[in-house]
């Protein structure tokens, strides 16, 4: 399935919290590069695509402000080995319920940081304008992209495009010697 834009719906998080960060791709300094959520249709199509069959309390901006706010949360709790910032998260609590979508979130997110074994294979891809997070379940922990098929395919091209340019530029200076 696609979103309205186009772009496929590629669940590579490993984790339904991880995978609704992933709806958006994030520059270095944590901004939205670019937006796959861009109506309540795309939400759906993600819904659909993950098998969720789930309603959301608020709306499309509020939750993509959650969205953000989860990803910061994550980030910073893998870094520190803190539950706290994700305390502080809001999931849209009504009367001590949780809506669906969100408390589905606050679970996957919860269960991520909770288990040390989790939050120590937390990773976030190096690709540019990527940032997507994922959980490394690799045997010696050491995937690297969120996708081979897409960031390390990219960055696999650069590098032998590189590696070229330099063997080309190498052997034209020895010819001019």
């Amino acid at each position: 399935m696609s979103y309205s834009q186009g772009h496929p719906v590629r669940p590579v998080g490993g984790r339904l919290a991880l995978d609704f960060v992933n709806t958006a791709d994030w520059t270095a300094n944590d901004h939205v590069a670019h937006e796959k959520l861009k109506s309540p249709d795309d939400l759906d199509v993600w819904l659909r695509t993950l098998g969720i069959d789930a309603c959301c309390a608020g709306t499309l901006e509020e939750l993509k402000g959650l969205r953000s706010d989860l990803r910061a949360a994550l980030l910073e709790s893998r870094a520190s080995g803190s539950l706290n910032a994700v305390k502080e998260l809001d999931f849209g609590t009504e009367q001590g319920s949780l809506p669906l979508l969100e408390g589905l979130l606050a679970a996957s997110a919860i269960s991520i940081l909770a288990d040390p074994r989790e939050r120590g294979r937390l990773k976030m891809c190096p690709g540019d304008n990527c940032g997507w997070l994922f959980i490394d379940e690799t045997k010696n922990s050491r995937r690297t992209w969120c996708s081979m098929e897409s960031c390390g395919n990219r960055a696999k091209a650069a590098r032998h495009y590189l590696r070229n340019r330099k063997a080309a530029a190498a052997s034209n200076r020895s010819l001019e010697e």
